[in-house]
């Protein structure tokens, strides 16, 4: 036992410190998505009664991030959809839903249109640390702009990434789904969709 609280003790050591939500702790950089603190999620209302909601499990971003002038930072951002993770109990019923959602043309029709991709074009201010970023989402290929609800949640330095900034954002947006052309099971199924992402973006070498 004592081996093990020593361990544990030994560990909290080398865990950095919470981050600081503090503009200007953090590099004007490009920084890259790490993808295993990265989440992505879409929801919508199903029959009026529950949200559904669904992981995307592929993605990437890269962020040019400048504190001093956060307005005018970048991001784009593409998704593989072909890649999302249900909850569906059924194991070989879960792999036979998952594929009907993400290929064929009544869904995400992945096979034809194999990337999701954000760019932004603009950004505006709404608080020390919130803001609204707008740009443009090409889905099934259609592009239309959105506009994100964004916070920014600090800056921190994990031992094992060495003197390279790591930082947090949460974004979230609702989107009409049939400006997309996504019009599959409207009697059932919310043409509103709510996207929701949380994660952390390292300072590239």
């Amino acid at each position: 036992m004592r081996s093990l609280a020593l361990s544990a003790a030994l560990v909290a050591l080398t865990l950095p410190a919470t981050a600081q939500v503090s503009l200007s702790g953090a590099d004007k950089d490009t920084y890259s998505l790490e993808k295993n603190h990265a989440f992505l999620t879409w929801s919508v209302v199903h029959m009026g009664i529950s949200d559904y909601t669904v992981n995307f499990t592929d993605f990437d971003a890269t962020l040019d991030f400048d504190p001093d002038n956060p307005t005018a930072s970048t991001i784009e951002v593409t998704i593989n959809p072909l890649a999302i993770e249900t909850n569906y109990p059924d194991p070989e019923r879960k792999v036979e839903w998952e594929d009907k959602l993400t290929k064929g043309g009544s869904y995400f029709n992945g096979e034809e249109f194999p990337e999701i991709k954000f760019v932004s074009t603009g950004a505006t201010a709404t608080g020390e640390f919130t803001g609204q970023l707008t740009g443009d989402l090409t889905f099934l290929g259609v592009t239309n702009p959105v506009t994100l609800d964004v916070t920014y949640n600090g800056v921190t330095n994990a031992p094992w990434f060495g003197q390279r900034d790591l930082i947090g954002f949460n974004a979230s947006t609702t989107l009409d789904r049939t400006a997309w052309g996504l019009t599959t099971n409207k009697s059932s199924v919310s043409n509103d969709v709510v996207i929701e992402f949380s994660g952390e973006f390292l300072q590239d070498d």
